[in-house]
């Protein structure tokens, strides 16, 4: 019994990193053909489901980045950032030094004008 217990502590150890985070999965597909790129992302930052977008990172309280791919010109292209079932709102700039090259920069924040967490969803016309 005494031997297998460092064993069970060391395989645990070793399965440890090499464990797959949850949030690591693959969003699941959004298949509209009717816009370039969209994102349904989680208060906490997690890509949910996405068409055409890389990575979302989020920054700090209240601000994401949604990195668009590259076969995406945002440049000609029309962002709509929506915060459903909130009555909070939204701003978006893109680009910028924060988010880089061919990303949309999405902050949230209460109705007071303070950076809340939020979740929200993006679409890249």
């Amino acid at each position: 019994m005494r031997r297998s217990v460092p064993l069970l502590l060391a395989a645990a150890a070793l399965a440890g990193p090499l464990a797959v985070p949850a949030a690591a999965a693959d969003p699941t597909p959004i298949t509209s053909p009717y816009v370039q790129a969209a994102a349904d992302v989680s208060a906490a930052g997690v890509l949910k489901r996405a068409k055409n977008i890389d990575w979302v990172r989020h920054v700090n309280t209240g601000r994401y980045c949604v990195k668009v791919s590259n076969q995406v010109n945002l440049a000609f292209s029309v962002v709509q950032v929506e915060l459903p079932n909130s009555n909070r709102r939204s701003f978006t700039t893109t680009p910028n030094a924060v988010c880089g090259t061919n990303a949309v920069t999405v902050y949230t924040y209460d109705l007071n004008g303070s950076y809340v967490d939020n979740p929200f969803t993006v679409a890249v016309l």
